[in-house]
């Protein structure tokens, strides 16, 4: 009989405790960590696609060096939300429309790639607002300078056209990832979500 575990400590804890389990179980939560991140990996083999990365992650630190920018973006999210609840482009709602920030992709964290370019997409104005002000004002000749190159990266077709591709290829799998850590998962309805995420892949 098979049995299905899913990690909810730290890596080796975890193998050791599944192992003892039994010999057949399935370690799921390190396979599905180890499909996202083998879906960056082969999406970075593509040198557009890397590019895009290095100037998602660019374009992110530019934004959130300092604590005055990070205010900054939260104040011009926050009167974007307002403006477009206000013309009923957006509903209101129990944790909904809250006001954050950019996430920062990491290799080792789960999702971080995916949540990192929605978040983007949410605060693409105010980001747009925040990298002005900084190539205005900033302190430094090299913060402006960097501000008007992240300003037209981000405003470029080709970074557009991207973050809106990836977002889609990555919330497929994301979807996956996201089911394979639940506590209550059988390995057919797992096979099942993989075999769809191939299909819509």
């Amino acid at each position: 009989m098979m049995a299905l575990v899913i990690c909810v400590e730290s890596g080796m804890v975890c193998k050791l405790y599944s192992l003892m389990i039994t010999p057949y179980t399935y370690y799921v939560h390190c396979l599905a960590h180890q499909l996202q991140l083998a879906l960056i990996a082969a999406a970075r083999e593509i040198s557009d696609v890397h590019t895009f990365f290095q100037n998602l992650i660019f374009i992110i630190n530019i934004v959130s060096a300092f604590c005055k920018r990070n205010d900054e973006l939260r104040a011009f999210q926050a009167t974007t939300i307002e403006h477009l609840v206000d013309i009923g482009e957006i509903e209101t709602g129990k944790e909904i429309n809250q006001v954050g920030g950019l996430q920062q992709p990491g290799d080792s964290r789960w999702s971080s790639h995916f949540k990192s370019i929605c978040s983007l997409i949410k605060m693409y104005r105010a980001t747009c607002l925040v990298l002005e002000n900084i190539a205005l004002d900033g302190s430094t000749y090299s913060q402006r300078g960097d501000a008007v190159f992240s300003f037209k990266l981000i405003m470029s077709f080709d970074f557009a056209f991207f973050l809106h591709i990836m977002k889609n290829v990555m919330g497929i799998t994301d979807v996956l990832c996201q089911a394979l850590q639940q506590k209550s998962q059988d390995i057919l309805n797992a096979m099942h979500l993989v075999t769809s995420t191939k299909t819509l892949i």
